[in-house]
């Protein structure tokens, strides 16, 4: 009797994944397996982790997955025709979208927006690339190499959180060799070597302690002068000193000689907020802190920062929070 052969099943999504980031972790364009150009002397330090790291590979635990953890390596690229990637064409049909931090260790590549001029990437330069979107990153010719390290992150709120700031702020940025960000997106290269967290929850918070250490790195490259804190701690006082009287910014205006429309411009551009709802997230934060403190009711709430009357202050309230004074206080008390 002829035994019938049954067909292999295909791999699925995880073990795809799985072999992908192992062969990213293996290949031959890890960064230390062949000749490469020469590092900085600030970055020599960082790149020697990395390649220490890369000599301990593993799949890692079960959890290792997509969404509960990322995927990365440092590499040393030298063939210009082996190395470009467009940002709207790495995507198959099912694949769910990510974004990609890259940073470089030594040498130079290039990145660049459609329709843009590219910019050249340095030991320091790093980027954010979010996938889909319309953006390419490749070696030149003329370079002389370019060693980088970088990870993919899966994680969905994050991956939104980093659009809008990549959105507001551009997707290149400078790296400090002894900043939080460049020793967290360090420690996340090494990590997708050794899988060494003691478990998801630890990873999930190494990906958010990165995405905070970005956020505050790009506000302090738009005002290494702290001025946007300044102006929103100034107006913050004002609501506070009389919460009862909501300030008209059309006053705000007139205390500075504009006129209403040219303050709201003004302030928007350097803090990336309007004046009115700042005011306004103000007085429903300190309301918030209310609700939960005390019993008072709705409406001597209401009257303490400034509204109408609870309806119109159940009306904002649910604007900000997503869902009633009353639910909030439930769901907080």
């Amino acid at each position: 009797m002829t035994q019938r052969r049954v067909p292999a099943r295909p791999p699925s999504q995880l073990a795809l994944w799985r072999r992908r980031s192992l062969e990213a972790q293996t290949s031959q364009v890890v960064a230390g397996r062949g000749p490469g150009p020469e590092p900085s002397r600030a970055w020599a330090g960082r790149l020697r982790q990395l390649v220490e790291a890369s000599r301990q590979t593993g799949e890692g635990p079960t959890w290792w997955t997509p969404r509960n953890a990322y995927f990365g390596s440092v590499e040393t690229r030298t063939d210009p025709a082996a190395y470009h990637w467009d940002g709207m064409k790495r995507l198959a049909r099912h694949d769910h979208p990510l974004v990609f931090f890259q940073f470089t260790l030594a040498g130079w590549g290039q990145f660049e927006l459609y329709g843009r001029p590219p910019v050249r990437l340095p030991p320091g330069a790093a980027f954010f690339a979010v996938v889909p979107s319309r953006h390419r990153y490749y070696l030149p010719p003329e370079s002389p190499g370019w060693t980088f390290g970088w990870f993919g992150i899966y994680h969905p709120y994050l991956i939104r959180r980093i659009a809008r700031q990549v959105a507001a702020t551009g997707p290149v940025l400078q790296l400090q060799p002894q900043s939080a960000l460049a020793a967290i997106a360090t420690r996340l290269v090494r990590g997708a070597f050794r899988k060494d967290f003691r478990d998801r929850f630890e990873v999930e918070l190494a990906l958010f302690e990165f995405t905070l250490a970005y956020e505050r790195t790009a506000q302090q490259l738009r005002d290494p002068e702290g001025e946007r804190e300044r102006l929103l701690d100034a107006l913050r006082t004002r609501v506070l000193a009389n919460p009862r009287q909501p300030i008209d910014v059309g006053a705000l205006a007139a205390e500075r000689g504009m006129s209403r429309s040219h303050f709201t411009h003004d302030f928007r551009s350097r803090t990336g907020l309007s004046p009115a709802r700042f005011m306004t997230e103000v007085r429903i934060r300190e309301a918030a802190r209310m609700l939960v403190a005390t019993r008072a009711p709705l409406k001597q709430i209401a009257s303490e920062w400034g509204f109408a009357n609870a309806n119109h202050f159940g009306k904002v309230f649910r604007r900000f929070q997503h869902q009633s004074p009353a639910v909030y206080r439930r769901a907080i008390a």
